[in-house]
């Protein structure tokens, strides 16, 4: 059992990340080997896909009252002001099928390119450009919770039964209704009540995973592996690119109202100059790669020490100076996962070898090289028995339950223990077979890749490989 990290106000950051931000942040300012913002001479209003017919007609029209009696339906994107909705209201149960969502989810995504994604946070930031990527927001949000509610819709109906399975549907269902709801953004006003909005669906959405992974536990038995592989991936990609342009947007509002000098009595995340000049929107342009891992590191090792007891040291060389271009939040996900594997079968293994008098140190090795950063991860933890070595990325699958029968406790479930000793609204520290299947979507999202090799009886090698996110670098990527 281990206690809640809490989150520290001002950032709504992590410990972990906070100290990530505070730690490499002294180094990314002023420093020569900053990597430069990506200008681009494609006029703003090219840089979004045109919004649809629906959405610029409702821009332009004004304002109508919507009569609601039993017969009608909310058209979409029809302009009209509900009342305010409180988040912590109770509400009725939503119906499994709706005609709404049907109507969404057939509509056509209009994906933006990584450059749009770069670019829309760049100088000069405006008032219009606010409201333009609001609109297109206003648009694209509904359409694609809709479509993740059909993800949840086509599941074997006993799976949505599941109360972690169908909690989870519940709030995608919610924040579709709220969002097709949502008048259409016009000026500041609306713009900081949809701000709002965005933020209270991030927030209501954090922590699903681990309810995921739980519900899916437990209705293992009513589909098969490759039905839930299909339906994971496409869920936890399609939240990866929402977030990603949700955060965006949230970032380019702080940081209007950090250069133009107004009030941020309102913003989501108190942005300083240093953080505009070293930011691009979510996108840290300077991460030091070595100061990065080391406090992920630190992090990781304090909570090996709450959940088991103790923790392996840990050593870092190679390329100490390489810096790219990243999104922290994803990085640190990456990195903690890894090195949570990593330290928890170094720790197990020690404890089970009476020649070690204490855990085999971790081994992390960086470097860079034709616009990438690397990262190997080395342990000493016995490796991964061949015969289930083909299994370490899918779903549910997890090594929790070989060193629960290597200690005795045979009879342990290692996903039942794990959410056990979890602390609440939180992943535990292991147990949940998604560490590595996730790691390996968000790798690849961007153009990475994740690599493992086993040598069984001794320890794993993990290599992960990141490209410095640019505009014009690799192919076209599209969010």
């Amino acid at each position: 059992m281990y206690t809640k990290l809490p989150v520290l106000k001002g950032h709504g950051l992590s410990p972990i990340r906070r100290l990530i931000h505070k730690g490499s942040a002294s180094l990314g300012r002023g420093s020569a080997s900053s990597i430069a913002i990506l200008g681009s001479s494609v006029p703003w209003d090219q840089m979004l896909p045109p919004p649809p017919p629906e959405a610029a007609a409702a821009a332009a029209a004004p304002r109508k009252k919507v009569l609601h009696d039993s017969g009608a339906r909310h058209q979409a994107l029809s302009i009209h002001r509900p009342q305010a909705i409180d988040p912590s209201a109770s509400s009725p149960e939503p119906s499994f099928y709706s005609e709404e969502v049907d109507n969404y989810a057939s509509k056509c995504t209009h994906p933006i390119t990584l450059q749009s994604l770069l670019t829309m946070c760049e100088a000069p930031l405006t008032t219009e450009k606010l409201l333009q990527n609001a609109q297109y927001l206003s648009y694209e949000r509904p359409v694609r919770y809709a479509k993740r509610v059909k993800l949840f819709q086509h599941l074997p109906f006993i799976v949505n039964t599941n109360p972690y399975i169908h909690d989870v549907y519940v709030k995608y269902f919610r924040n579709f209704e709220e969002s097709h709801n949502h008048p259409m953004v016009r000026n500041w006003d609306d713009q900081r009540g949809f701000i709002q909005m965005l933020i209270r669906h991030s927030d209501t959405l954090k922590h699903i995973m681990p309810q995921i992974a739980r519900g899916f536990y437990e209705t293992r038995m009513y589909f098969g592996a490759k039905e839930r592989k299909l339906f994971l991936d496409q869920l936890i990609t399609m939240r990866i690119g929402l977030r990603l342009l949700t955060s965006q947007h949230v970032a380019m509002y702080n940081k209007y109202l950090a250069t133009t000098g107004q009030s941020t009595a309102d913003a989501a995340d108190p942005t300083d100059q240093a953080d505009c000049d070293r930011f691009t929107g979510i996108v840290d342009n300077n991460i030091v790669l070595c100061d990065f891992v080391h406090t992920c590191a630190q992090g990781v090792q304090a909570l090996c020490e709450m959940a088991l007891g103790d923790a392996p040291a840990f050593v870092i060389d190679g390329d100490t100076r390489a810096a790219f271009r990243y999104i922290p939040s994803h990085l640190e996900y990456m990195v903690i996962e890894l090195l949570k594997n990593a330290f928890r079968s170094s720790l197990l293994q020690g404890a089970d070898s009476a020649q070690e008098t204490s855990p085999p140190p971790v081994l992390i090795t960086v470097s860079r090289g034709n616009g990438k950063v690397a990262i190997r991860i080395r342990d000493r933890g016995g490796g991964i028995p061949r015969r289930i070595h083909s299994k370490v990325f899918d779903y549910s699958f997890t090594t929790a339950k070989q060193s629960n029968a290597a200690a005795g406790n045979d009879q342990s479930d290692p996903t039942t223990d794990a959410f056990d000793s979890a602390p609440e609204g939180q992943g535990p520290f292991a147990g949940l077979g998604f560490g590595l299947p996730m790691t390996k979507i968000y790798a690849e999202f961007f153009g990475g890749s994740l690599h493992l090799i086993s040598l069984e009886e001794y320890g794993c090698d993990v290599f992960l490989e990141l490209p410095s996110i640019k505009a014009d670098h690799g192919p076209q990527i599209h969010i």
